[in-house]
């Protein structure tokens, strides 16, 4: 307890005055926090004290490495790399397409992984406030169009295999984690819990490709030097209301985190796309059926979409290039927004 009380008193001093933990301290601090060991009234206060403060990237890299401790990493279904998408924000203002993004991939060849929060939660997992019900997340996006979820990492890695895209809900591979996230409906407010989701994935460390969107922009240069520290994959961006797809009126800068350095590998949209896709409403079965549609060919996929997926496809492995990711999209779709 007494540990506890003075990691509290370095960290709970403001923005201006807070000190950080050390690599180690803050791997031990999570540790105890995912076994429950950490008394109620001490983790709220914990919570609070990182909203203010922020996480240094020491900090990030030993909540993480207790984490990694509690994962028994799945082997990587194909010679390509998997993509994993953090999506646990849902939309409110305009339509989820993560789900499109991610089928998108399969499509192409590419096994992928969403995570986050179990279905039957999705309805409360934002603060509450007048909008909450309009909020859509991807699990409701994928139970409608009939993508089974894991229920275990074991059931992941067998979904992965036979369907090459799979939903995975925080408890099933992370409880102490998804206890801790559930704080966020009793106290209203995000903290580092919600950065942490970012950047984790069941592989082992530099055996995905993470997709990985921030909505403030410090939090851009955080994570990549977490990315480049750890040496892990990742595509970084401003995220569409807190998730990873990209702005489909203006696709914004994607930079890579890949062979230790960071760089932009496509540039934002400096005006609006040309071509705007008509969007549907924020609706489960009206983003579900657009979703199918651009499948089909009845809708074209939107143009920052496809700048998102021949990024992934470049860093999957799919494809050597932009060029041939572009062309690979070309002939998977037969419309793309210009």
């Amino acid at each position: 307890m007494n540990t506890w009380k003075s990691y509290l008193s370095r960290v709970a001093r403001g923005r201006d005055h807070a000190g950080d933990l050390n690599r180690k301290e803050a791997e031990i601090f999570f540790s105890a926090w995912l076994d429950g060991a950490l008394p109620d009234l001490l983790a709220g206060a914990f919570w609070v004290a990182y909203r203010i403060k922020g996480e240094s990237l020491e900090e990030l890299q030993g909540f993480h490495d207790a984490l990694r401790s509690d994962i028994k990493p799945l082997s990587r279904p194909s010679r390509l790399l998997p993509v994993v998408f953090a999506s646990y924000n849902g939309t409110r203002r305009r339509a989820n397409l993560l789900p499109l993004l991610a089928l998108a991939l399969t499509r192409c060849g590419v096994p992928v992984i969403v995570h986050g929060p179990d279905l039957h939660t999705c309805p409360t997992a934002s603060p509450p406030d007048s909008m909450a019900e309009t909020r859509v997340f991807s699990a409701q996006i994928f139970q409608h169009l009939g993508l089974a979820s894991a229920s275990s990492l074991a059931e992941a890695d067998t979904l992965l295999r036979l369907q090459g895209l799979v939903y995975l809900p925080l408890s099933a591979w992370l409880p102490g984690l998804q206890r801790i996230f559930a704080l966020r409906g009793n106290l209203g407010i995000r903290s580092s819990v919600h950065t942490l989701v970012k950047i984790l994935h069941p592989f082992a460390p530099r055996e995905a490709v993470v997709c990985a969107a921030v909505t403030h922009p410090p939090y851009l240069q955080r994570l990549q030097e977490f990315f480049l520290q750890t040496k892990m994959l990742a595509l970084c961006f401003r995220a569409t209301e807190g998730e990873p797809f990209a702005n489909p009126q203006r696709c914004p800068d994607l930079f890579t985190c890949q062979q230790g350095s960071a760089r932009l590998l496509l540039a934002k949209d400096k005006m609006p796309v040309s071509q705007l896709v008509d969007l549907p409403e924020n609706t489960v079965s009206a983003t579900s059926a657009f979703t199918l549609g651009v499948l089909n060919g009845q809708y074209p996929l939107p143009q920052p979409l496809a700048k998102q997926a021949a990024a992934l496809l470049l860093m999957s492995g799919r494809c050597g290039d932009l060029t041939s990711a572009r062309r690979l999209l070309r002939r998977t779709f037969s419309r793309i927004a210009a």
